[in-house]
């Protein structure tokens, strides 16, 4: 009989623990720490890819063979693969590389690895792109579409408004308990990230849709134990995944092929703030932790504003006699600048801004010169 030996955690053969184990340890950390469900969920995934990329690399997957070089190849794999036929959008490769960073990193406090591999690893940096919020016209457009006098018509009505009035995430509204919401009092009551609760108001219009679905379209629901604001027709809760469906076939009907749910969410925050509303107070509405996102979102909204000044121009309101010379030269001889010196709309229709051309001429069309009208200023200062 061999006698017992008293190990310790330095003589432990750390580096042959197979990484999929080590990824359930850390989910069950993650849980243990009160992560939201999709967090933990998120990491999961993110991990479990990496894992059976090693897999049909070849590649060991036991911790001691994984190093800072492997992963930059895991990583450099998912920036070159195509999926749907596209290139993986930056901020997903972003939060991925995130997803391994944090791993590691509790891997090395937690004493699995002497050091953190990835202490030198930056993520990858994010394009800055420009969010263009729904437009009036947009939004007019997009319920038109839908048919309030269903029951599938007034329960997807209702949830365009809300996510339009009072910015909720999707993973917010698909779990909104009837109790939560107060119809007369006009507030929803959400559990947002973190577990952090908080109250966020609508206006009459979006009361007046959610009555309606609620008063005479809502289903019952399948069973005593759902309290879900939003079902499906046979009284289950909604999935995320239903509705992101949902907007897609909203967006082709509408013609917003851009439409998604995230923004909807980009819509309030921009309109709150052009109506008026305070920096501090979108914060607390969207349920951000910080103000970096809301600065974001008063970029946005400035930009929006400066566009709805242009009315205002003071060259346009002054007139001169030199700038309607120059605009009658380029307008109707050369043709290089086919739409100078036209007013652009403020509707932002997807025109590109200008308005539309005459009858009986083509759009962007040079302007036949026009006949000189006799100067009316000495007769002006006649009668003055």
């Amino acid at each position: 009989m061999k006698p017992r030996v008293n190990l310790r955690w330095s003589d432990v053969a750390k580096d042959s623990i197979e990484l999929a184990q080590l990824v359930d340890y850390y989910e069950t950390y993650n849980r243990s720490e009160g992560k939201s469900p999709r967090t933990v969920e998120w990491y999961g995934e993110v991990l479990n890819s990496f894992v059976a990329w090693l897999k049909r690399q070849g590649k060991p997957t036991n911790l001691g063979s994984v190093d800072e070089m492997v992963i930059r190849e895991f990583i450099l794999a998912l920036r070159e693969k195509r999926w749907n036929g596209k290139m993986l959008a930056s901020s997903t490769l972003n939060n991925r590389v995130r997803a391994l960073r944090a791993f590691f990193s509790w891997l090395a406090r937690e004493g699995y690895t002497d050091t953190n591999i990835l202490a030198n690893m930056k993520p990858p940096k994010v394009a800055q792109t420009i969010i263009e919020p729904l437009t009036v016209e947009e939004v007019d457009r997009l319920f038109s579409v839908i048919n309030q006098k269903t029951v599938l018509g007034a329960r997807n009505a209702a949830m365009v408004a809300l996510l339009l009035d009072a910015g909720l995430r999707l993973s917010e509204m698909v779990n909104l308990k009837t109790q939560d919401v107060h119809l007369e009092q006009r507030y929803v009551k959400v559990m947002g990230k973190g577990a952090k609760e908080r109250i966020v108001s609508f206006g009459a219009a979006c009361q007046k849709i959610l009555l309606h679905y609620y008063n005479h379209f809502r289903v019952e629901p399948a069973h005593a134990g759902i309290d879900n604001f939003f079902l499906t027709l046979d009284g289950y809760p909604l999935t995320e995944e239903a509705v992101q469906s949902l907007m897609v076939r909203l967006g082709r009907a509408s013609g917003i092929k851009r439409l998604h749910a995230h923004l909807l969410r980009h819509t309030y925050a921009t309109r709150f703030l052009l109506n008026g509303g305070d920096v501090f107070l979108l914060k607390q509405n969207l349920g951000h932790s910080t103000l970096a996102m809301v600065e974001h979102y008063r970029h946005i909204a400035s930009r929006e504003a400066a566009l709805l000044s242009e009315p205002f121009s003071p060259l346009d309101r002054m007139n001169l006699k030199e700038m309607r010379r120059q605009r009658r030269n380029h307008n109707g001889y050369d043709g290089v600048y086919p739409n100078a010196g036209f007013q652009r709309s403020n509707g932002h229709n997807g025109d590109n801004g200008l308005d539309k051309s005459p009858k009986g001429r083509s759009k962007g069309s040079p302007i036949p010169p026009q006949p000189r009208r006799a100067s009316s200023r000495g007769h002006s200062q006649r009668k003055a």
